[in-house]
């Protein structure tokens, strides 16, 4: 596969393309996700950078090989086969690691939350988020998984499933919106500024799940949702 990257494809298409640039797209804060429509040349423009040298960037990751993904394009499996590939993967990601944030979190803010009130508001938004993401998770795998699977054998409500889906893609934007608001009061999730062990722990924590949240949300919009809406006749819907 070429190296070249077309700065006119939108961020969701290149990280279909090569799942590895969605490490890259994470460190430089670009929104492949709820984002995904965005051309690069346009996410090179509002965030301040050089498109030759996000290009250039972009293509030298290309070539380090280091996909994230890379056993295999979800775009070609079976529906009932992504669905799955996403409870085990990110579903299971959710469950196991949610609680254990959230007992980190109790934590630090016992600690320092009086004289770090920043992270009493990361704790608020982190609760909800969990909630949000339980119910989400749950709604998934009772209506919209299920209908997948009867969808690769013609069955299932579409107008239901259609319906579900700009429902979750808004849950989706929501999502993105609390975690860049918890990055911000988490400082960037820059542990070499915590103020101890389980601090550092919990930065560190609460960057792997914005980032495996990414991933998950990218999958569900830019390739489960999309292919979705081309078996049932409908227009994919903006996630710009």
């Amino acid at each position: 596969m070429s190296t070249t990257i077309d700065p006119d494809l939108s961020l969701g298409e290149l990280a279909l393309e090569r799942p590895e640039l969605a490490r890259i797209f994470d460190e430089l804060r670009l929104d492949y996700c709820c984002g995904g429509s965005v051309s690069l040349a346009a996410a090179a423009a509002q965030h301040g950078l050089d498109e030759r040298t996000l290009v250039s960037t972009l293509e030298a990751g290309v070539r380090a090989g280091d996909a994230i993904l890379g056993e295999r394009d979800w775009r070609e499996v079976p529906l009932a086969r992504l669905c799955e590939h996403i409870v085990y993967r990110h579903h299971a990601f959710l469950r196991r690691e949610l609680p254990r944030i959230e007992e980190l979190l109790a934590e630090v803010v016992a600690r320092h939350g009086s004289t770090q009130p920043t992270l009493v508001g990361l704790q608020g938004d982190f609760l909800d988020l969990y909630g949000d993401l339980l119910d989400h998770i749950d709604q998934e795998e009772e209506v919209l998984f299920p209908f997948c699977a009867g969808l690769d054998a013609d069955a299932g409500p579409a107008d239901r499933v259609l319906e579900q889906l700009r429902m979750h893609e808004a849950a989706h934007s929501d999502v993105g919106e609390t975690l860049a608001r918890m990055r911000e009061m988490a400082g960037g999730y820059d542990s070499s500024a915590s103020l101890g062990t389980t601090h550092k722990v919990l930065l560190e924590s609460l960057q792997g799940l914005e980032q495996d949240l990414h991933q998950h949300i990218h999958e569900e919009n830019n390739v489960l949702f999309r292919r979705l809406r081309d078996e049932l006749g409908e227009p994919a819907a903006a996630t710009g």
